[in-house]
């Protein structure tokens, strides 16, 4: 799995200037009118919690695509991250409350 524990995410995110909204979670989540605008889908490869097979697996996070990008390369390496694609969400970046929204559970 490409993330140890949550306080990888937390370290990971820091490093990278992102902020990362949902972790495997299925597409429909991008679909969420209450992300901000520059909320992106990130589609990559991952491993099963078995660790036999690769998966299709999605994260939502909140940053540039150039950072996010960076991010899951250096986490993933070669030929695993599938594409990054914006989500669906209206809200402004400077309105938008990511601990609330962490804290909500969507």
């Amino acid at each position: 799995m490409i993330w140890a524990s949550n306080d990888d995410v937390q370290n990971t995110a820091a490093q990278y200037s992102i902020t990362i909204l949902n972790i495997a979670c299925k597409i429909e989540a991008s679909m969420n009118k209450k992300l901000p605008t520059n909320a992106l889908l990130v589609h990559y490869l991952d491993l099963e919690k078995d660790g036999e097979h690769l998966v299709d697996t999605y994260d939502i996070v909140m940053g540039s695509k150039v950072d996010t990008f960076d991010c899951y390369y250096d986490k993933l390496g070669k030929n695993k991250l599938k594409a990054i694609g914006f989500c669906r969400g209206t809200i402004r970046p400077q309105q938008f409350d990511s601990k609330s929204y962490l804290k909500s559970g969507n």
